[in-house]
Parts: C-alpha cells; structure tokens; sequence
C-alpha cells in the first residue's frame, strides 16, 4: 500500500512538473502572429520605425502621422501574443486628431527577442517608444492599451512623465493572478499557477508578483480611462474591480465597464468614448 501511494504520489507530481512547464514554454514562445495589414491597406501616409530598447532588442513599428497641423501623439499597444496590425483597423480612426506610434512588442510581430514576458519586460520596449519620438520632437504622449498593452501603459506611468494620459482596456491587475488562467483544470489550477511563478523565477528572474499594474497605480492621478467588459473570459472581470479600488483615490480616474463583447473592440459607443477621453485630456 506504503509503494502505492509513492508512486501515485510521483506520478501526481510529475504530471503538475510537465504540464506546468509546458503552459510557462507556451506563454513565453507562443506562436508568432504577423499580421498582412498595413497602414498602406487603409490609404494611411505612415513611416516604417525601428528603434533600440534599454536591453538592446530592436522593435519594428509604424509612425503615423495625422494631417492635423497641431496633432498631439498617441502611442498604440497591442495585446498579447497579437502584433501591432491586429489593432490598427479598430484604431485607425484616432488618426484624424492624433500622430499614431504602434510597434511590436519584443519577441512578438517583427520585433526581436526570444521571449514575451506577458508584460514584465515590455515596459522597457514602451519606455523605448517614448524615447524614440523624442528624436521627432514629441515629448508628450498619451498612451492607449489592450490587455497585457493595457497593463504595460499602467506601469510604465510612474516610470514616464512624458505620459500625460492613459486609455487602458482589459487590462489584469496581476501577473501573479494571472498565472492560474493558463490552466482550466479544475482543482489543480492554482498549484500549476504557482508553479508558473516558480519557472518564471527561476529561469527568466522575473518575479510575477512584481508585475502589477495595481500597485503601479495607487499613487498615480493622471487622466486614466478604465475599460472592461463583465463577461470577459480571457481578462477576468475581478481583475478590473482591482484595479478600480486602487484608483479610488484618483480623481481623473472614469471606468467603463459594460457587457458587450468579451475581449475586444466595441464600435462607435467606444470610439466616441476615447476620442472624447483624449480630447478633454491630451
């Protein structure tokens, strides 16, 4: 009986290893997504960008600019493990009032890396796109953001002055509470989470703990629209409640929560909402 439970014991064990493991690989190399969109596809006058992070990758993105003779700049960022194509067409109506950066972020689209940190390092690459606009002239940004985009705009603020507002849409709260959604298995979810952490840790040093946009911003009082829908089954709702509570004490922060689709884009209710956000804001 005693060998019996040893080996079901090692069994139970190995399996969480492998398979905890195998969603860390999965999460960090997931298949690369180029997308064939261009700007030249919606008759956008853009220039191809490259430009260096602090850790030496090199991002590819585009610089749009607007025909607008005082036009302000927004930066883009993309959700993962999409590309900056994959939000270009819901976006492309921001170009009218607004200069448009979207790049890849690093391992993803056409930019280098050998791995996605689902937010961790990819502040670093929107602290580089700040730097890069500068070359332009352009020392006040605002920033729109898609779910892990969306977390990487809420972190890099207290990192970067030059963000002057911030439109963040199905962001997490917590990398480290994220960690458990790789894996639907009911029971098992939270000891394969943890295990997530611990490969993290251990072969990339990133703490997942320390990826949190909800502890990024609970000093913060800048210009911030929080978008989130109720039935999201990727981003889970909780994760925007969070975030709410640690803005409680910014006066600039508006929420729009709603229940339209799960993960994604919501028409002209929400074009007419963040264009509105950065026209009284920007």
């Amino acid at each position: 009986m005693g060998a019996t439970i040893i080996r079901i014991v090692i069994i139970a064990l190995g399996f969480l290893i492998v398979a905890s493991l195998w969603g860390f690989y999965i999460s960090i190399r997931p298949p690369k997504i180029v997308s064939s969109l261009t700007p030249k596809n919606l008759q956008l006058d853009h220039e191809k960008v490259r430009f260096k992070t602090g850790d030496g990758l090199t991002l590819s993105g585009w610089f749009i600019p607007s025909k607008a003779a005082t036009a302000k700049t927004l930066i883009l960022l993309h959700g993962y493990p999409a590309d900056k194509g994959n939000i270009l067409p819901a976006l492309a109506f921001l170009q009218k009032d607004y200069n448009l950066l979207l790049f890849d972020f690093r391992y993803l689209g056409e930019s280098e890396g050998n791995y996605s940190t689902a937010g961790a390092n990819e502040v670093t690459d929107l602290l580089a796109a700040i730097q890069f606009l500068k070359t332009k002239g352009i020392r006040e940004v605002g920033v729109w953001g898609f779910s892990m985009g969306g977390a990487v705009a809420l972190m890099a603020i207290p990192k970067a002055p030059e963000i002057k507002a911030v439109v963040s849409q199905a962001s997490y709260a917590s990398l480290a509470l994220m960690a458990p959604e790789l894996f639907r298995i009911p029971l098992l979810r939270y000891p394969l989470g943890y295990l997530v952490w611990l490969w993290a840790k251990i072969f990339l040093g990133i703490d997942l703990r320390t990826v949190s946009p909800v502890e990024a911003v609970q000093n913060i009082t800048l210009p911030l629209l929080l978008i989130h829908s109720s039935t999201d089954d990727v981003i889970p709702f909780s994760q925007a409640l969070l975030l709410k509570e640690a803005l409680k004490n910014n006066p600039r922060a508006e929420f729009w929560y709603h229940a339209g689709p799960t993960h994604g884009q919501l028409g002209m209710e929400y074009e007419k909402r963040v264009a509105d956000f950065f026209r009284r804001h920007l």
